[in-house]
């Protein structure tokens, strides 16, 4: 009988306890929309709106009352623009697409509101914690895309295929190599290689930055002709490492130029897949940014200025590039090279593919990440021995800059 009144005791209150809680929880989740264009003109007119995108970087939207607005995220700044449609709707715009959204206030908490993404219905919290100088702190877990603080993967994606862009990235592509040539066995030779080339542009002033790439190949896999008549492959080698100094510039009509140096530094493990050779020369690239993607040409030359002299090195090379905007930061884009080789004899100088892609960039853990495939067809290629065909897969991280 005891053991019976204990247990309806402990019963009792726990009900007590549960009615006690419900009228809070109900309560925080009573939200008021926000409707009227003074209202919502109130709330993102003059405010500043903060979000922890990762650990060590923070985005900072700014929006004036002139229907204008900028984001600062990952070292760029993103322009914007706002204008209130109907009685319930923000829409933020940038020159890629629009983003709408609608918000409400917590009648329980006068400094916390929320908005609501129109299109994906996705839900953002965010409170007021400096109402003199009217600044937002986002406060819910870092989500897939945009918000008043953030660039959204269509924002990156467009800003990452301008070759003066400021973003920050670690890329790494993969490529596999199809062989074909005169060289008996030929169609049967492959590569498999993977080249890390950070880019960590410097900026300048807002239009002009500095640029030093290096690009590092690691060879898993590598077909070459052997004195025997056949093909072999010693494993994993680095190949030789390249890199270029630059000067990238917009100009207001979307053109951007660029000049500076390449260079190629004798670093294979393996003779047969370097020139054991120091190579130098200039290079150059023009290209138009406009909001529904890219295009644009890179050219390099290249001598050897030391190293092996038993034989002379003159390569024209280069890529030429293009993106096309979709939506969601989806692109159809490709940037594949080219080369010709002054020194090689007659039907051996070109090495020349046409390339289609996708890519699609988006948010992860709020970091930026772009991933794109790519298939290149060549259309000329070196008689005896040369590529036909290549696939590339690639990975790219948006980082912090280090300064």
């Amino acid at each position: 009988m005891q053991k019976h009144l204990l247990r309806l005791q402990n019963r009792a209150i726990a009900v007590f306890l549960t009615c006690l809680m419900a009228p809070a929880a109900v309560m925080a989740e009573d939200w008021q929309p926000l409707s009227g264009a003074d209202q919502l003109r109130q709330l993102v007119a003059g405010a500043t709106a903060e979000i922890q995108l990762t650990e060590d970087v923070v985005g900072i939207g700014t929006y004036k009352p002139d229907g204008t607005g900028i984001i600062d995220a990952w070292n760029t700044r993103f322009e914007r623009t706002w204008e209130i449609r109907g009685e319930d709707q923000v829409c933020y715009s940038s020159e890629v697409e629009t983003k709408c959204f609608t918000y409400e206030s917590d009648l329980n908490d006068p400094v916390r509101f929320r908005s609501t993404d129109v299109d994906t219905g996705a839900v953002y919290l965010f409170r007021l914690i400096d109402a003199e100088a009217r600044t937002f702190e986002t406060s819910t877990p870092v989500a897939e895309e945009g918000r008043m603080a953030s660039p959204s993967a269509a924002d990156i994606a467009a800003e990452l295929a301008n070759p003066n862009t400021t973003l920050g990235t670690m890329n790494t592509f993969f490529d596999y190599v199809a062989f074909d040539g005169d060289i008996p066995g030929a169609s049967s030779a492959s590569a498999l290689r993977a080249t890390f080339q950070p880019s960590l542009p410097y900026s300048l002033s807002e239009s002009s930055n500095l640029f030093v790439r290096p690009a590092i190949p690691i060879i898993f896999n590598q077909d070459v002709p052997d004195p025997n008549g056949g093909f072999q492959s010693e494993g994993v080698d680095l190949g030789d490492i390249s890199f270029d100094a630059s000067y990238g510039k917009s100009l207001k009509n979307g053109v951007v130029v660029i000049g500076g140096m390449v260079g190629t530094l004798p670093t294979a493990t393996n003779d047969s897949l370097g020139r054991d050779q120091w190579l130098l020369g200039p290079e150059a690239a023009i290209a138009l940014v406009r909001p529904w993607g890219a295009i644009g040409v890179l050219v390099t030359h290249q001598w050897d200025v030391a190293g092996e002299d038993s034989f002379d090195t003159s390569i024209t090379g280069g890529q030429y590039f293009y993106s096309y905007n979709l939506s969601a930061g989806r692109q159809i884009a490709a940037g594949p090279a080219f080369s010709y080789n002054h020194e090689a004899e007659s039907g051996n100088k070109w090495t020349l593919p046409l390339a289609i892609g996708m890519s699609q960039t988006m948010i992860l853990g709020g970091r930026p990440w772009k991933f794109g495939f790519q298939y290149w067809h060549y259309v000329k290629s070196p008689d005896n021995f040369g590529p036909e065909y290549q696939l590339r897969f690639q990975i790219s991280p948006v980082v912090k800059l280090p300064w």
